[in-house]
C-alpha cells in the first residue's frame, strides 16, 4: 500500500489427508536500515532450507552475501531465488519442479521506497505493481475475489490487514490444506522495524470476531440483493 506493507502466511502444510503439520512459514528481519519481511509456499524441506542458509548468511563473520548486503530489494530477491535454486536441485544436476518454492519479499531498507516482490522456484523475480498491488502464494482462488475487489495502493494498512485476514478465513472455510496460526505483519513505511506483528488462532478474540462480523454482513447484504419479478407475485 502507499502507507506500507501488510503480510500474511498460514501454518499449515500436508504431504496428504493423513498427513498435516504446522511448520512456520514467514522469516522477518529487522535491523540497522532494514526490515524485510518473507512469507513462501511450495516444497517445505527446500523453504525450511532457505531460511536457515538465510541465519547462517547473517550470522556469519565473512558470508559471501547476506541480507545485510543486499543493497536493494532487486538484490535480495536475487539472493533468495540463488539460495532457492541452489536447495531444490536433484544430485546438482536438474531442477525438479515438485521441489521448488515460491516466496514474497516485502519491506523497506532506509532511503529507499517500500517493496514487494516475487520470486518464482527458478529464481527469476517480479515486483508488485499499481495495478496489482497484492501477491498470493499456494491455495489463492478462494480468498482472491475479495482481494481484486478491495485491494488498491490507496488502501489503509488498516483495511487491507482486514481483507487480508478476511481472505485467508474464506479460503480456511473452503480448504482444509490451509489453517492456523496465521502470522500477520504490518510494516508502516520509514518505519524501518515491524509496526505490528500477531499470531491468530480460530478462537483469537480479534479473529473470530472479524471472521463471525464478516460472515454475518454477507449473510445480510444477500437479503438485500434484487428480487426476480417471478418470486414478487
Amino acid at each position: 500500500m502507499n502507507d506500507g506493507v501488510v503480510m500474511v502466511s498460514d501454518s499449515r502444510t500436508n504431504a496428504g489427508l493423513d498427513n498435516v503439520s504446522t511448520y512456520k512459514k514467514m522469516f522477518t528481519y529487522s535491523v540497522g536500515d532494514r526490515s524485510i519481511i518473507i512469507v513462501t509456499s511450495g516444497n517445505l524441506s527446500t523453504s525450511q532450507n532457505v531460511f536457515k542458509t538465510l541465519e547462517n548468511d547473517i550470522n556469519s563473520s565473512n558470508p559471501l552475501n547476506s541480507l545485510n548486503l543486499c543493497k536493494n530489494f532487486d538484490e535480495i530477491a536475487e539472493y533468495v531465488g540463488q539460495i532457492s535454486l541452489n536447495h531444490s536441485k536433484t544430485d546438482g544436476i536438474s531442477i525438479n519442479t515438485h521441489l521448488g518454492s515460491n516466496f514474497l519479499i516485502g519491506g523497506q531498507i532506509s532511503g529507499q521506497e517500500p517493496a514487494l516482490l516475487m520470486v518464482y522456484p527458478v529464481g527469476n523475480y517480479i515486483h508488485a505493481s499499481e495495478i496489482k498491488p497484492f501477491f498470493q502464494l499456494g491455495e489463492t482462488k478462494y480468498g482472491k475475489p475479495i482481494l481484486d475487489r478491495l485491494i488498491r495502493k490507496e488502501t489503509s494498512l488498516g483495511d487491507a490487514a482486514r481483507c487480508a485476514l478476511v481472505s485467508f478465513d474464506s479460503t480456511m472455510k473452503s480448504d482444509l490444506t490451509v489453517g492456523p496460526p496465521i502470522d500477520l505483519i504490518v510494516y508502516k513505511k520509514d518505519s524501518i522495524q515491524i509496526s505490528l506483528e500477531e499470531h491468530l488462532q480460530f478462537k483469537t478474540p480479534f479473529f473470530s470476531d472479524l471472521s463471525s462480523k464478516w460472515s454475518e454482513g454477507l449473510r445480510n447484504l444477500f437479503k438485500e440483493l434484487p428480487k426476480f419479478d417471478w418470486e414478487k407475485d
